[in-house]
């Protein structure tokens, strides 16, 4: 089968063959809707990661925004503004299936903070879904705060595992796309709230676009059922 996208045209303007021409390359050259339906397939594989493409990519057709050119964000888009920081659960610390997280963080224009989790051992990424902002802030001097209480393992399962929490800064399109996605049951692949069916989406690394210049983590432990997400 040829390789070539059109026939007919054996040498361009500049007398060169297709095959003289140096290949065009690098993020440029992706559309955003192809670096995310190559994301989730990834993340979930067979024909439910297949399904769930098509649900997802339902909200992009006909926008006009993915087009060839339209490079995803890179990190050094926010370098020298953004600063996250995890402030709760410290280093080592015991934590709950469902846990209560929270901190501090400088997040620049048109992106979201979002937590993941990854056991130790394996090289399974589980985005665990947006974080809300509980006060914003004004800059590096007046840091917004945020909180999230996601589920950390499986319980009791995974009981004494380590599991490495991590906050990272996600673009805006991005961000609404993977919420927006659901499996071909209608199910969101990033729950809204804890308990929900799906734990979250997984994968082996963080979405397009993400600020890995600027993420933190912290390692845990699991270590008892239940959940201390009340406020305050």
């Amino acid at each position: 089968m040829s390789t070539h996208i059109r026939g007919g045209e054996p040498r361009a303007r500049d007398g060169r063959s297709d095959e003289d021409r140096e290949p065009q390359s690098g993020p440029q050259s992706i559309p955003r809707a192809v670096l995310l339906t190559g994301f989730l397939i990834t993340a979930l594989g067979g024909l439910t990661g297949i399904a769930a493409v098509v649900s997802a990519l339902t909200g992009l057709a006909g926008g006009g925004e993915d087009q060839q050119g339209a490079a995803p964000p890179s990190p050094a888009t926010t370098t020298g503004t953004a600063m996250v920081r995890i402030q709760y659960p410290q280093q080592a610390a015991p934590v709950r299936h469902h846990q209560k997280v929270y901190g501090v963080a400088v997040i620049p224009p048109h992106h979201s903070l979002w937590l993941a989790s990854h056991k130790k051992g394996e090289s399974a990424l589980y985005l665990l879904g947006r974080a809300h902002i509980v006060k914003q802030g004004t800059g590096r001097t007046d840091p917004s705060s945020w909180d999230a209480c996601p589920q950390i393992g499986d319980f009791p399962a995974q009981r004494g595992a380590s599991f490495e929490i991590v906050a990272a800064l996600v673009p805006d399109d991005v961000s609404d796309y993977l919420l927006g996605a659901t499996t071909y049951t209608g199910g969101k692949l990033v729950p809204a709230k804890a308990g929900a069916d799906v734990a979250g989406l997984v994968s082996d690394r963080l979405p397009p676009g993400t600020d890995t210049a600027h993420q933190t983590s912290v390692w845990v432990t699991l270590d008892r059922g239940g959940e201390n997400c009340a406020t305050g």
